[in-house]
């Protein structure tokens, strides 16, 4: 294999696919990515063989090959190189891969792509396109809802819900739950699914890098035990989380027996504040409405803290209390200037949803004060 490319170029593609993938792992040849050169472009490949990344770079190839080599190590090289210069690489027959770029010149040793494992072919059969900001936006308003604990591991995805009525993303870690909603997706074939966090992590990290316009579509691709993202030059693969995901439709209050406005903004920076004198252990923050008013306070054996804010609430005094990063997490990610709490009492899931925005819903649980 030889090739030239340019920093720049071969920066911006190590960066897209040496992320999301595990670094626990038992087997070498899983801290390689692959390089091949094939028809003037530049394939990269990183996979943990849960998840699989490809990206293809633009290159002069100069003869075709492969190799795969350390991803950490050979990022660090790529990055310290100068940034005037071309790089030239090229393989030789004992598998070094030599890197020039003006006077600077190494090799690490890389091994062959046999050894690296094969990458599934994407399954074309059951297709939607969607805008990929709007992918972005449902996932990260959802995903931090999701379960990070290893036992829970149908709780560490997002269920994709595909009706003829609409199209959810859901995510859930039993304590609290986040629903976004949007138009049926065009597909011939419904489907129910759910997707890694890790992956659709790495979708968004990607584009985010990409900065798509309006009118630029990414593919979803769902078959019977994988799901691909495809935009411009760049694939994920991953495999589906087996198994039942919870009905999350019977958590979601339907009864409003009490509730409240408040400025986002406002109740975010409260909480926050909150949350600075809470020991770690038994943290929660408490609400009381009275008489239009708010009181948010929390305390420990060494501090103590209230704040009040102003709010449409002329019912009977209510108290609740929550785990204070729920509420930091849901009113990070409303967008809204103003956010609604609905409560059956105080000990049923609390309802949360930005006023005037029906994409997104949130559902906490109290805490015993």
């Amino acid at each position: 294999m030889k090739i030239n490319i340019t920093k720049s170029t071969f920066l911006e593609g190590i960066q897209i696919v040496s992320s999301g993938v595990s670094s626990r792992t038992t087997l070498p040849i899983l801290h390689n990515f692959l390089i091949e050169a094939q028809a003037g472009k530049l394939k990269l490949v990183r996979t943990d063989m849960e998840m699989a990344t490809i990206h293809y770079l633009n290159a002069e190839v100069e003869e075709e090959g492969s190799i795969t080599v350390p991803i950490k190590e050979f990022s660090e090289i790529i990055k310290n190189l100068p940034d005037d210069k071309e790089i030239n690489l090229y393989t030789d027959e004992n598998n070094k891969f030599h890197i020039k770029s003006g006077k600077s010149k190494f090799w690490v040793i890389g091994t062959p792509k046999s050894e690296y494992p094969a990458i599934p072919e994407v399954e074309r059969t059951n297709s939607v396109s969607l805008s990929p900001l709007e992918l972005q936006d449902m996932v990260v308003k959802t995903a931090f809802s999701a379960s990070t604990q290893e036992t829970r591991y149908i709780l560490n995805g997002l269920l994709w819900n595909n009706t003829p009525e609409k199209f959810e993303v859901v995510a859930t870690d039993g304590g609290r739950l986040a629903v976004a909603s949007h138009a049926a997706l065009p597909s011939s074939n419904e489907f129910k699914i759910i997707i890694p966090t890790k992956i659709l992590n790495e979708v968004c990290r990607y584009i985010a890098i990409a900065k798509p316009g309006k009118d630029d579509m990414i593919e979803v691709n769902v078959a019977s035990n994988q799901v691909s993202f495809m935009m411009k030059e760049t694939t994920f693969i991953s495999r589906l989380i087996e198994g039942n995901f919870p009905n999350y439709n019977q958590v979601i209050p339907t009864k409003k027996n009490l509730g409240f406005e408040v400025f986002t903004k406002d109740l975010l920076a409260s909480t926050r504040r909150a949350k600075l004198c809470i020991g770690e252990f038994g943290a929660l923050v408490k609400f009381k409405l009275e008489n239009n008013n708010l009181t948010i306070s929390a305390n420990s054996q060494k501090m103590d803290f209230t704040d009040e804010l102003p709010v449409e609430y002329t019912q009977e005094a209510f108290d609740v209390a929550f785990n204070p990063d729920y509420i930091i997490d849901v009113l990070k990610n409303i967008a809204t200037e103003k956010v609604s709490f609905s409560f059956v009492n105080a000990s049923q899931p609390v309802l949360v949803e930005p006023v005037g925005d029906t994409m997104f819903k949130y559902v906490i649980m109290p805490v015993r004060a």
